[in-house]
Parts: structure tokens; sequence; C-alpha cells
């Protein structure tokens, strides 16, 4: 079964965020958004790739073999990149407040925010 989630971050105009299918439990998601996605600038790149089957330490493949349903160890998989699924399907959402982005009906929330990963359960800081 699947631990689903959404990762954002804050920008002026709202929150741009992506949906993860897999492994959104904080003891699996923190640690790696924590060590490998600690800035506002990586952060905005790995969502910039869009939606997720799962996310990891490295955002780029090292083999031409990587896939969705091939990945390589460590990688994150996406749905349009690894799974050639629609970029309009998948691409990042914005929403305008928090409000409307925890209505997304995921388990958890990972927002980077005030220059750090902030998690949220049933819309509350956790």
């Amino acid at each position: 079964m699947s631990t689903n989630s959404s990762i954002a971050i804050k920008q002026d105009d709202g929150y741009k965020a992506i949906y993860c299918h897999w492994d959104g439990y904080p003891s699996y998601m923190l640690p790696i958004l924590n060590g490998s996605y600690n800035t506002e600038e990586l952060a905005s790149k790995l969502i910039s790739f869009g939606d997720a089957s799962s996310i990891d330490t490295k955002l780029e493949p090292t083999t031409e073999t990587h896939s969705f349903d091939s990945p390589e160890e460590g990688v994150c998989v996406f749905y349009h990149r690894d799974r050639n699924e629609d970029w309009n399907h998948n691409k990042p959402s914005l929403y305008l407040t928090k409000s409307e982005l925890f209505k997304h009906g995921v388990d958890w929330f990972y927002i980077f925010e005030d220059g750090q990963w902030n998690v949220y359960k049933d819309g509350k800081k956790v």
C-alpha cells in the first residue's frame, strides 16, 4: 500500500506542489528532503520535474537505462520523464493558499518554507 504525499514550495503567488505516490511517511521522506533538497533552489528543481512515483536522493540518472520500470538505485522516478506520461497531467500545481493545498487528499504534506522543510498531517504542522 502506498503512502501518498504532496511536496510543495512556498512562493510569492502561493504554493507550487507535486504529488508523490510512494513512501511519503516522514521517517523516509524527511531525511531525503533535508539531505538532498535543502535549499530553495534544490527544492524548486525537485518540484520542477512534476508528479513522482518516488523521491530519492538524486534527481538525474547516470545511466540511459533508468526508467519507470527499471529505475536506477537512488534516483527519483517521475511520471512524465520516466513513464512518458502527459506533462499537462503531471506538471506542478499552484495553490493560492495552504488550506487549498491541504484539500489535495494525501497522507502527508512537505512544504519548503522559510528556508526549511515543514511536515503537515491533516492540516496541522507536525
